[in-house]
């Protein structure tokens, strides 16, 4: 599924890790031990392609579509839970908030062509169903409806890490990364 072959991370002389080769399976769980600082989440951030090994490959099938958890929940704060979760499908949201943008403006100017490609891709998504996804996502998470309006700063850490998570579970991702998941998942 996944295959690393002799993998390396340098920060001038310093050497996080070297000839990383190894093998990802499907169906299979792997966990990632190491002291603070050795190179874990520098790793998944080059499996995931958001930063360049100093030697060696990673190599993910182009169909396989990965979903990494981050510590990154002070990018949302202002935002909606609710909308916070259905981010986790990019392409998705973008054209549904391009959507509601063109509907917003049409009185003035309507651009039936670009319309048609933005609902097109709504379309490929099954995004009329999206919304319902990610409620039940999040209620699967512990998260009750009455509160997925609210803005992401009113939750704790611990809850807002499971908001992270219910963000990269409704991109549908065929593998998962969790960078430094807690007691709280």
């Amino acid at each position: 599924m996944i295959s690393i072959s002799n993998l390396e991370k340098s920060y001038g002389d310093r050497t996080l890790f070297s000839g990383a080769t190894f093998q990802l399976n499907a169906g299979s769980r792997y966990g990632l031990v190491g002291a603070n600082g050795s190179g874990k989440t520098t790793f998944l951030d080059i499996v995931s392609g958001q930063l360049e090994a100093s030697e060696g490959t990673v190599s993910i099938p182009k169909r396989l579509r990965l979903g990494v958890l981050r510590q990154d929940q002070f990018l949302y704060e202002d935002e909606e839970i609710l909308a916070v979760t259905m981010m986790g499908n990019p392409e998705l949201w973008e054209a549904m908030v391009e959507k509601e943008e063109l509907l917003a403006k049409a009185e003035q100017h309507f651009d039936a062509d670009r319309f048609s490609e933005v609902e097109e891709t709504v379309q490929r998504h099954d995004g009329y169903t999206a919304e319902a996804r990610a409620t039940k996502i999040l209620e699967g998470l512990g998260l009750p409806g009455h509160i997925h309006g609210d803005p992401l700063s009113t939750l704790s850490g611990g809850f807002k890490l499971r908001v992270l998570l219910a963000q990269v579970l409704a991109g549908a991702p065929d593998v998962l990364l969790l960078d430094e998941p807690t007691n709280h998942l």
